[in-house]
């Protein structure tokens, strides 16, 4: 997982911005960078490599411990509201 993440941060630093596993948005600085565990750690996921993408700190932040496809579910639930 640390080299994954070392990996990103390295092409953020050349300009080559990973996109957001959530949003699909390019992220564009280190600060911003997250590891997002698509099935969380909480609920039975693990830190494996297949397991870990790339997030925004906000987005990640949004998704908290849903899984993805629930997560998804709750995106479209918002955009009826």
């Amino acid at each position: 997982m640390k080299r994954k993440i070392a990996v990103w941060k390295g092409r953020i630093a050349k300009g080559i911005y990973p996109k957001c596993i959530l949003c699909g948005k390019p992220i564009t600085s280190k600060e911003e960078l997250t590891t997002e565990h698509l099935t969380p750690v909480s609920r039975g996921g693990t830190s494996k490599d297949w397991n870990i993408y790339p997030a925004h700190f906000v987005c990640n932040q949004e998704k908290g411990n849903m899984t993805l496809s629930e997560y998804v579910a709750y995106l479209r639930q918002k955009e009826k509201e």
